[in-house]
C-alpha cells in the first residue's frame, strides 16, 4: 500500500516552481531592447542650479546621458526604462538643445515647468522608485523665476489688413479648415506672456451649449474650439492689443471618430497664408502630450468665462494695471464693455486670464465688427 505524504508533495511542487520561476527570470535577462548613447551634439544652457535641477528631474529620460541604477538594467523593469527613453527622448531631448532655434528652446522649457507644476512630469511611477527625481517648492520656485527671465519681452507688431484666403489645405491629418469661426461665441482670452501672444478661444453652439447647461465632463461630441493666437502689439502706455495673426487651431470633439487622439481631432493653421502645422499626419502627438495634463478637465485647458458671452469686438490687457478690457457684443445685440482684473491663469503658468469683474458699461454702436485680424 502506497501512502502519500499532501505536505511533502506540495513542498516539492512549491520547489519545482520557484526553480522555474528563477530559470525564466535569468533567462528573460538575454531579452532586452538595447539603449543607445548617442553623442551631445549640443546641451541645455541655463544657471548651474536650474540645469542641477533639470538634470536631476529629466535627463534620465530626456537626454542622451541616462544614469541607470541596477534595479533599472533588471527585465522586465528595463522594458519600461527603454520605453520611457525612447518616448522621452522622441518629446524632448536635452543633448539635442542646439537642434531647437532660440524660440523653441524656450517654448520647450515654459512647457516642461508646466508639464512638472501640473502633476504630469515626472510621472509618479517613476519618482515612486527614482525619489531624486522629486521636485520640492524649493526646487519649484528657482524653476519659476527663471523662467520669469525668459518671457516675451514687449513688443510692437502691429495688426495688418489681411486678404481672405479662399484654398486653405487640410491639415495633413485630414482635417478642414472652418472658416467663420470669429462669429462664434468668446469663451475666453488669454495673454500668454511666456511667448508673446494675446489670445481669444471662440467655441461653437454645441459649446456653448454645453457651457451654458455645465456639460462639459466630457465635452459633448460635435464641441469645436478655435483657438486664435495674435502677436502682442504693446502700444506706448503699455496696454497689450492683438496685433499680427500668427496661427489658429482647432479642437474638435467626436469620441467615436477621434478615439485614438483622446476624443479630439487636432489641427492648426499658422501664419498669412494658414499654411497647415506640422512634417506629418502625427502632429496631433504634440497636441496631446500637451493637453494631457488636463486629463481630468477632457484634455481642455480653457476655463470657460461666462461674463464675456458673446460676439467679441476686441480686447487688450494692461498688465500695469493689472486689467483687462473686452467688448462683446451680446446675443440679445446689446455691447457691453466689460473691465476685469487680471489673474494667473491656474492651468498655465506663463499666462493670465481674466478675473473678478470692476465694471460692465452698456455701449452704443451702429453695427460694430471685430476688430480682430485674421486671414
Amino acid at each position: 500500500m502506497i501512502v502519500f505524504h499532501l505536505p511533502l508533495i506540495f513542498v516539492l511542487m512549491k520547489r519545482k516552481l520557484i526553480y522555474g520561476i528563477a530559470i525564466c527570470f535569468a533567462g528573460l535577462q538575454f531579452f532586452h531592447p538595447t539603449i543607445t548613447h548617442p553623442p551631445v551634439t549640443g546641451d541645455l544652457q541655463a544657471p548651474a542650479d536650474v540645469k542641477k535641477i533639470i538634470e536631476r528631474a529629466c535627463y534620465d529620460c530626456h537626454s542622451n546621458t541616462p544614469n541607470l541604477r541596477w534595479y533599472d538594467q533588471v527585465v522586465p523593469a528595463y522594458w519600461l526604462v527603454a520605453n520611457h527613453i525612447k518616448d522621452g527622448r522622441a518629446a524632448l531631448n536635452f543633448s539635442n538643445w542646439d537642434s531647437l532655434s532660440a524660440g523653441d528652446q524656450k517654448s520647450a522649457l515654459w512647457l516642461a515647468v508646466n508639464q512638472v507644476l501640473l502633476g504630469a512630469m515626472p510621472p509618479s511611477a517613476y519618482t515612486a522608485i527614482h525619489s531624486g527625481a522629486k521636485l520640492d517648492d524649493k526646487d519649484l520656485q528657482v524653476l519659476k523665476n527663471y523662467l520669469l527671465t525668459q518671457q516675451a519681452a514687449p513688443a510692437k507688431a502691429p495688426a495688418m489688413a489681411l486678404s481672405s484666403v479662399t484654398n486653405v489645405q487640410p491639415a495633413l491629418n485630414g482635417i478642414n479648415y472652418i472658416a467663420g469661426y470669429t462669429d462664434w461665441q468668446v469663451v475666453n482670452t488669454t495673454d500668454r506672456f511666456d511667448n508673446g501672444t494675446l489670445r481669444v478661444i471662440y467655441g461653437n453652439d454645441v459649446a456653448i451649449k454645453a457651457i451654458q447647461s455645465n456639460h462639459t465632463h466630457p465635452w459633448p461630441d460635435g464641441t469645436i474650439f478655435a483657438k486664435v493666437a495674435w502677436k502682442e502689439d504693446t502700444d506706448s502706455n503699455g496696454i497689450i492689443n492683438p496685433g499680427a495673426f500668427w496661427q489658429v487651431e482647432f479642437m474638435i470633439r467626436n469620441s467615436q471618430q477621434y478615439a485614438d487622439t483622446k476624443g479630439w481631432g487636432w489641427a492648426r493653421w499658422r501664419g498669412n497664408d494658414l499654411k497647415p502645422y506640422g512634417k506629418t499626419a502625427t502632429f496631433s502627438k504634440e497636441c496631446i502630450s500637451c493637453h494631457e495634463p488636463m486629463k481630468d478637465k477632457d484634455y481642455v485647458f480653457t476655463i470657460p468665462d461666462t461674463l464675456v458671452a458673446g460676439k467679441l469686438i476686441t480686447t487688450h490687457y494692461d498688465r500695469n494695471r493689472q486689467l483687462t478690457t473686452a467688448i462683446v457684443k451680446r446675443p440679445d445685440n446689446t455691447y457691453a464693455q466689460i473691465l476685469r482684473q487680471i489673474r494667473p491663469d491656474p492651468h498655465w503658468f506663463g499666462a493670465n486670464i481674466p478675473g473678478k469683474p470692476v465694471s460692465v458699461n452698456f455701449t452704443t454702436f451702429t453695427d460694430a465688427q471685430p476688430a480682430l485680424a485674421v486671414p
